[in-house]
């Protein structure tokens, strides 16, 4: 009982745990993406590229949410808006991705449009969990920390 607590109810910084409850996260916001991005090209038309940003770009803002009050407890130690910035950040690159993934594997390969989703999704999880363990881990954000702090001590003419 207390590995199951430990694992969905305590606030943890390990990354094995943290990478379990992102897993869920994805669970959770996985058919918005995917559902969405189905509805959009076979019931709406709308181009499959475009069909992808958007669903995507919906699942995200469910992803951020959920993240924020599960995963992640560390911030990069900086204002709340640099933590939001560096999330949307590594989830435009994530988009941008999704994106290749599923316009090249559809035009080029021939894949499916559903297939190529499919493998996009799986590409961006691993990018984005290693993006953010990795920028909210505690060296780095320290390390980008005490930059952004140097920065901010140097005179105008400077910067």
């Amino acid at each position: 009982m207390n590995h199951v607590r430990k694992l969905f109810v305590q606030k943890s910084n390990a990354g094995f745990i943290q990478m379990i409850r992102y897993g869920f996260v994805v669970v959770f916001a996985a058919p918005i993406d995917l559902g969405g991005y189905i509805i959009l090209k076979s019931s709406f038309h709308i181009y499959y590229v475009l069909a992808a940003t958007i669903s995507f770009t919906l699942s995200l803002m469910v992803n951020y949410w959920l993240s924020v009050l599960w995963v992640w407890n560390r911030h990069s130690g900086l204002q709340k808006y640099v933590d939001t910035t560096i999330f949307a950040v590594i989830g435009f690159v994530g988009l941008v991705i999704t994106d290749l993934v599923v316009y090249t594997t559809t035009t080029y390969i021939g894949f499916n449009y559903i297939i190529s989703k499919l493998l996009a999704f799986v590409v961006v999880f691993f990018w984005s969990f290693g993006a953010r363990r990795l920028l909210f881990e505690k060296d780095f954000s320290q390390h980008v920390v005490s930059l952004y702090d140097k920065r901010k001590s140097l005179p105008n003419n400077e910067v």
